[in-house]
């Protein structure tokens, strides 16, 4: 017989997404770069627009994102006040977390000026590794053989998915010696610790004790939306100071700078096309995404959402393209799926 005024537990499609959230985040992350890959290589092209405004807009857009998930899921509307007056108490909590991601994302364009995009996504695997040795040093997590062995196997898989591009990649040309390709690569593998670094330091926050997930997402959100605005303002700004320091900037000429920015404004929006704005956003639910994962998985899962959508994303240009994939690529995606499930296995329990 059922207690009286006992509390109800929970049900099975609650407990069903608790016992298989990592999953379902990982299915979501994999579906959600895929999109955003292929979105943004159409975007990109179809027309030229500014980079760093998509950059900005997208952290801007993560607001209302970080809003709406606090009234639905943070403990409702009433919670917002206090999210953002913790936020603001503690403002300098997450700036060098923010910075590293800002300074991840100008590293990925200089490298892409020298490789192709395959080549910095097989280096940039090494970002696994990365992720993997920042954990047991910086959470002290201990990851089992069969894990150990996952990581391994997806690292691998992912390099034999794009074997037969990388055996098609151009000789260097007059623009890209191989010094600047060697300088590149080594970006490229700096940006992965650049990279895994921050994101490990993150995990750790959010999963600390008394740690409030949307706070640590305002401010990260903020840092990187001032960070990347410096950046883009920084082309405009420089000459300004030069002028004004070597004493060659007249009221009238400040003045008409002044009075053009309104212009140089609506210039940064050239090209945004709707699907220009579907990046955007895709961009945004990067906000929700990722810190979700962090708190509720870990880094490494993270880590296997960009090898396994770039599985995804070679199997849907095969099928596109209707031919047959190669058999590194079979044998790749194999490796792969067959990773994915290793790592999150769980141990046989001991009998007695």
């Amino acid at each position: 017989m059922a207690v009286s005024g006992a509390a109800p537990g929970p049900s099975r499609a609650t407990a069903w997404f608790v016992r298989n959230r990592s999953i379902i985040l990982l299915v979501a992350l994999v579906l959600h770069k895929c999109a955003s890959d292929l979105l943004t290589r159409y975007t990109r092209v179809q027309g030229a627009y500014s980079i760093n405004t998509v950059a900005i807009m997208s952290e801007v857009m993560k607001l209302p994102l970080i809003l709406g998930a606090i009234s639905t899921i943070g403990g409702g509307a009433k919670e917002i006040t206090p999210v953002f007056r913790e936020a603001v108490s503690k403002p300098f909590a997450n700036v060098w977390i923010s910075l590293a991601y800002t300074f991840n994302n100008l590293l990925y364009f200089d490298a892409l000026s020298s490789i192709s995009a395959v080549t910095y996504q097989v280096l940039s695997q090494s970002k696994t590794f990365f992720t993997a040795g920042l954990m047991y040093v910086l959470v002290r997590k201990r990851l089992a053989r069969r894990q150990l062995l996952a990581i391994t196997m997806l690292v691998t898989g992912a390099v034999l998915v794009q074997f037969q591009e990388l055996s098609l990649l151009a000789v260097p040309t007059a623009t890209a010696t191989a010094g600047s390709i060697y300088w590149a690569c080594g970006l490229v593998i700096f940006s992965s610790f650049i990279s895994a670094l921050p994101n490990v330091a993150y995990e750790k926050i959010l999963k600390t004790e008394g740690q409030n997930q949307w706070v640590n997402n305002v401010q990260v959100t903020a840092w990187i939306t001032l960070w990347v605005s410096l950046n883009a303002l920084l082309p405009y700004v420089r000459p300004a100071l030069h002028a004004i320091a070597s004493g060659g900037a007249s009221p009238a000429a400040l003045l008409h700078a002044l009075t053009c920015l309104p212009a140089s404004l609506a210039a940064c929006f050239h090209g945004f096309t709707l699907p220009v704005w579907g990046v955007v956003m895709l961009k945004a639910l990067n906000g929700i995404l990722i810190p979700a994962t962090f708190k509720y998985a870990d880094n490494l899962l993270y880590s296997y959402a960009k090898p396994s959508s770039i599985v995804v994303t070679c199997l849907f240009g095969a099928v596109m393209a209707r031919a047959v994939p190669p058999l590194t690529m079979l044998v790749g995606v194999a490796i792969v799926v067959t990773s994915i499930g290793l790592y999150n296995s769980k141990p046989a329990a001991k009998t007695d």
